[in-house]
């Protein structure tokens, strides 16, 4: 069973044109967060563009993702949400997690 004081993890699919470095970099100046987890990748989504009747071309997407304590969780979540411009169409996603216990002690 999952508790309020859980750590949350805050994962975010972010568009190619934020720099998920210099977002690194404001998270740790403005909440002292020194790990965040960064990887890209393609996908397709509503807002990718199509050339003519050509098939869809893959949009360059960036998965960003930090742990935080439950206190942090909500005040990351939004800093993130509008640092990162993620309201505007085609501005990726953002959501958020609680982490609970992945072993039992034997």
């Amino acid at each position: 069973m999952s508790s309020p004081e859980e750590p949350r993890l805050i994962t975010a699919i972010l568009p190619e044109e934020v720099d998920s470095l210099a977002l690194a970099a404001a998270l740790h100046e403005r909440f002292g967060i020194t790990a965040v987890f960064r990887h890209a990748g393609r996908g397709v989504g509503r807002t990718t563009r199509r050339v003519g009747r050509q098939a869809l071309i893959p949009e360059r997407r960036t998965l960003f993702s930090v742990c935080v304590t439950a206190d942090l969780a909500n005040p990351v979540f939004a800093w993130l949400e509008a640092e990162a411009r993620i309201g505007r169409r085609g501005g990726g996603l953002i959501y958020q997690q609680r982490l609970g216990v992945s072993l039992s002690e034997a």
